[in-house]
């Protein structure tokens, strides 16, 4: 078993943005590159969860094991992506990160791990009073919450929160979370 498996979040549709985001560049680096590194410091393994279109327009994923979510979840959101690393990759530790977080570091998910062996569900980052659930670490024991809200449908992240230990981490910089939704995100942004 692996302590800690790093799983990016590439599934979603991308609707706002109108292409897939994790193709997106920032200093001509993929988006989901950009969190594949911030992860690699302290993840013994990472895994994307991709949509087949990124797997075609990704040359650099052949190097990074990928999964689709589980067809019986498809389209269920974050949650999803989650839960399929879950049931595929055994670890202790699951670190997760969005692939349309383009400043993200390596230095969110050191911290994180920082308090991973405290007896804690999930270790959340918290910046200016907001919850950051999707740049978080998940405990294994929150596999069997996650499969329960999914099959009842609930796919809120924070209904995961609600239902668990969780650890508030307080970070400063809130740019290290900006996600980049539209194109107008990425114009004012990404360059």
């Amino acid at each position: 078993m692996k302590n800690i498996i790093g799983i990016v979040l590439a599934g979603g549709e991308s609707k706002r943005f109108g292409e897939p985001k994790a193709l997106a560049k920032r200093n001509g680096k993929p988006f989901l590159m950009i969190s594949v590194d911030a992860l690699k410091e302290v993840a013994d393994e990472i895994v994307a969860v991709i949509r087949p279109e990124i797997k075609t327009g990704l040359p650099e994923l052949q190097n990074i094991p990928y999964t689709y979510d589980l067809k019986i979840y498809k389209g269920h959101g974050p949650l999803a992506g989650i839960y399929t690393v879950m049931s595929q990759y055994n670890s202790e530790w699951y670190l997760v990160a969005p692939c349309d977080t383009p400043f993200i570091k390596a230095a969110v998910f050191q911290k994180l791990a920082g308090y991973l062996n405290t007896p804690y569900e999930a270790v959340v980052p918290i910046v200016n009073g907001k919850t950051e659930p999707l740049a978080a670490a998940y405990h294994q024991k929150t596999k069997k919450v996650i499969k329960s809200l999914l099959e009842q449908k609930k796919l809120s992240v924070k209904e995961l929160l609600g239902q668990i230990k969780v650890k508030y981490v307080k970070f400063d910089e809130e740019k290290l979370f900006l996600n980049i939704n539209t194109k107008e995100d990425y114009e004012t942004f990404s360059q």
